[in-house]
């Protein structure tokens, strides 16, 4: 199965990156390496600079709100340096009402909706998310191609030094 070329990442993505402490850390960081390598295009919504500010705190349901001190580290995750591509999908009239269309039609909560309608704008092949209610939708929105809903997906492939010697051994 090959690599998606566009993946998309919900705002809880982002907050339980930074947060470091998420059951799926080692497939968001080596996604992010591959990323930063630009071998995979990052896309999310200009709504989610806006919502990555809010994070959980352990063993409740209480939030703490992001300081300043953060403010390389989302830098880093939302103005990276090349080869790194980031797409950011302008919360558009287009976009808006493609997510009230989601909110009718399949009762997803209005900002979930903006994230997998721009998910769908931005062309992904891939929509990354822990939240529950939206990986219910995998395979189930988006059209002729169907939008994958997974849960934060990845395996880096380390490419197998090849040296003179394997290159005489392969055949013509």
């Amino acid at each position: 199965m090959s690599k998606p070329n566009r993946v998309y990442w919900d705002s809880c993505d982002y907050l339980d990156f930074l947060k470091g402490d998420h059951p799926r850390h080692d497939h968001m960081a080596a996604l992010l390496e591959d990323w930063k390598q630009g071998e995979v295009i990052m896309v999310t919504s200009a709504l989610t600079i806006a919502e990555v500010l809010w994070v959980r705190c352990e063993k409740s349901t209480l939030r703490r709100m992001l300081d300043r001190s953060t403010e390389q580290d989302l830098a880093g995750l939302f103005d990276p340096p090349p080869p790194a591509e980031l797409v950011i999908v302008e919360l558009s009239r287009t976009t808006a009402l493609a997510a009230r269309e989601l909110v009718w039609k399949h009762r997803i909560k209005p900002k979930d909706a903006v994230h997998v309608a721009s998910a769908i704008e931005g062309r992904c092949d891939e929509m990354h998310t822990s939240d529950a209610g939206l990986l219910k939708h995998d395979k189930k929105l988006g059209g002729l191609q169907p939008l994958r809903i997974i849960e934060p997906t990845w395996e880096r492939q380390v490419p197998l030094p090849f040296t003179e010697t394997d290159a005489e051994r392969r055949p013509s």
